[in-house]
């Protein structure tokens, strides 16, 4: 049996080349065709790897700071907070910036987690000479879980829908999107999307699901103090635009061949709103076609219809 999952676009017609075999995982409707399945491209989730990759800098960064401020802070029983501290820095000031460019809190979580892993096992055992291998050991791992996360997204094209689902470790989500639904495609790609051939593709609902809120702010303010009377003032102006955003499983999230699958998906809107129309026009020019055929009649009838004319 054809293992549906192992199918990927490998040259341009390979796009638009039905497949007939049914998915593990979706239940395919009456009438309907897989055309297409799709997982992110391996450069996808790039970001992710360079935020392990700074990690894994890090590592070696405090491998030379913790030995000079062993041999270079006067007093011997604040080292080991110091260097407690120098950790944490360097695990929470990279994830807060990563969080505050993608909007994210996971990697705040992953090196909180770690920080704290660290800070017991350093308390613990009296040494904090193992936290540099400890955060090169849980980068390492990251990459790891980033490979696994992106292979557990996957993009269903159907001749009626888009079936776009995650599956991560213990938990599952499927988001289903009919073509008549549809009111706009977004289609984005990045410096590296264009140099490898990957980008995302936003289908936006009716409904307004697709669209996110940007928001950008500015603030002015004024206190004074004057024993024992506070006199304060300020003002603030914020402006919100609405923008094409989704989750990388509410989205076909870098998906390879991006314009290839971009014309697909609307060639599929476009036949997919046509076809109550064609069928409207079929069945009045059936009905047309059947007004203007004579009634057939039986041998009696002409017989009794000979007769009278005699």
């Amino acid at each position: 049996m054809l293992n549906i999952l192992s199918v990927q676009p490998k040259s341009s017609s390979d796009v638009s080349k039905p497949i007939t075999a049914s998915p593990r995982g979706i239940v395919l409707g009456k009438d309907e065709e897989l055309k297409l399945l799709l997982h992110p491209h391996p450069l996808a989730f790039w970001k992710y790897d360079a935020l392990a990759a700074v990690y894994l800098v890090s590592a070696g960064l405090l491998m030379l700071i913790f030995p000079f401020l062993q041999t270079n802070v006067p007093v011997a029983f604040a080292v080991p907070y110091l260097q407690l501290g120098v950790w944490w820095l360097f695990l929470i000031i990279p994830s807060i910036i990563a969080g505050l460019l993608w909007v994210t809190k996971q990697p705040l979580v992953y090196s909180g987690s770690v920080g704290v892993i660290g800070t017991v096992l350093g308390l613990w055992t009296s040494s904090v000479s193992t936290l540099p291998v400890l955060l090169a050991a849980s980068s390492l791992l990251a990459i790891v879980l980033v490979e696994f996360y992106r292979r557990g997204h996957r993009y269903f094209i159907t001749n009626h829908r888009l079936i776009l689902s995650k599956r991560a470790f213990a938990s599952s989500t499927i988001r289903e999107t009919y073509y008549d639904r549809i009111s706009d495609l977004v289609m984005s790609q990045g410096i590296l999307g264009r140099i490898f051939d990957f980008g995302t593709i936003i289908p936006v609902s009716q409904a307004g699901l697709g669209t996110g809120q940007d928001l950008a702010g500015a603030g002015v303010g004024l206190a004074g103090s004057k024993r024992p009377v506070t006199v304060g003032a300020g003002v603030f102006g914020a402006k919100g635009t609405t923008m094409p955003r989704a989750a990388t499983y509410y989205s076909l999230y870098g998906v390879p061949k991006v314009k290839e699958v971009h014309t697909l998906i609307s060639d599929l809107i476009q036949s997919y709103s046509e076809a109550p129309i064609l069928n409207k026009i079929e069945k009045l020019m059936e009905q047309k076609q059947d007004s203007k055929t004579p009634p057939v009649q039986t041998k009696q009838e002409v017989q009794e219809e000979k007769i009278a004319e005699a």
